[in-house]
């Protein structure tokens, strides 16, 4: 029997979670809800599914066998909790939590009911992440020492009102996108940051509340470092750039868009994903992976340590955003 899923925030990024379920044969959503109670209606109506006005309402639905989260950062850690104590397997949207303090809280309320907890770090299923990663295994280029990871586009949120733009919402761009770069450089380089120094512009306009234009540069203790480059503001609005290095002892892998390996601006949106621009397939082997670890078939991906990991990073880089210096983070749990 496919797994049954339900998704709390139908916003944005729910779109592509529920793409992703409409192929699948393992999972099936059954369930929607947002505080727009009409706005659930109106998904469960085109999805075919459950439609509630409440959490409350959606995770007392016993179809329901495993939630989604996909709503604003500063809800994650509450309905996290929630979720977990209803007794339903969880895959929160990145970040984990706001704070390292409540990542932890999340995730030891998942150990101790024995539920499966996923971070939606869904970089690490597009097909170049996969496949620098293989290389690396490999033992190819060596021992990583460097890894430069650059994600730069247009303005992808909606305008001035958007929450994301709040760091008391959001947390920031360290931890609303600068997660997704900080999971993939501590993967690469093979344990997690011990340091983070982190500067920032504002590239949209002075009035910004965040940087949209962020750069970290993480430390390790095994002596390699790591550039972790992350923008919003750029032109046109739908630029899409990336650009992704690991420095080996024995070699160097890149991603390159062509047989002289210059990468290049698109105006077609998240053409980066993979190779032929398919985004879609990320989703799915993330909700595969998920079912799997829901059903104790193979571990989490990321592991929880990690996705705890990249919020104290995260976190540690706002604090050298503020400070104007080197954070030392400590051992991930």
């Amino acid at each position: 029997m496919p797994l049954g899923i339900g998704i709390v925030g139908v916003g944005g990024i729910a779109l592509s979670h529920m793409a992703a379920l409409r192929t699948m044969t393992s999972a099936q959503l059954v369930a929607v809800c947002d505080v727009d109670a009409s706005r659930a209606a109106e998904v469960a109506h085109a999805e075919r599914c459950e439609g509630y006005g409440s959490v409350e309402a959606l995770l007392a639905d016993d179809a329901v066998e495993a939630v989604i989260v996909c709503t604003p950062n500063m809800t994650h850690e509450a309905l996290g909790v929630q979720v977990l104590a209803a007794g339903k397997h969880l895959l929160m949207e990145k970040p984990l939590a706001m704070t390292p303090a409540g990542a932890r809280a999340v995730a030891n309320e998942a150990a101790e009911r024995g539920l499966a907890l996923a971070v939606g770090h869904s970089h690490r299923f597009s097909d170049q992440s996969v496949a620098i990663r293989e290389v690396i295994d490999s033992g190819e280029i060596g021992t990583p020492r460097f890894v430069r990871v650059v994600m730069n586009g247009g303005w992808i949120w909606p305008g001035w009102q958007a929450w994301v733009l709040n760091p008391a919402l959001s947390g920031g761009h360290s931890l609303h996108n600068g997660t997704h770069l900080i999971d993939l450089a501590s993967w690469w380089i093979g344990e997690p940051a011990t340091s983070v120094f982190s500067v920032g512009q504002h590239a949209t306009s002075e009035s910004l509340e965040i940087y949209d234009y962020l750069v970290m540069e993480l430390g390790f203790a095994n002596g390699a470092s790591a550039v972790c480059e992350i923008s919003r503001g750029e032109r046109p609005r739908s630029a899409s750039y990336l650009e992704l290095t690991v420095v080996g002892t024995k070699g160097v892998v890149s991603r390159e868009w062509d047989a002289e390996g210059v990468l290049a601006w698109t105006d077609t949106g998240l053409t980066a994903w993979a190779a032929d621009g398919f985004a879609e397939r990320v989703f799915v082997r993330e909700l595969e992976a998920f079912v799997a670890s829901s059903r104790s078939e193979a571990e989490v991906i990321p592991p929880v340590s990690a996705a705890i990991h990249a919020v104290d990073v995260a976190a540690a880089s706002e604090t050298s955003l503020r400070e104007g210096r080197t954070i030392e983070i400590g051992a991930s749990v």
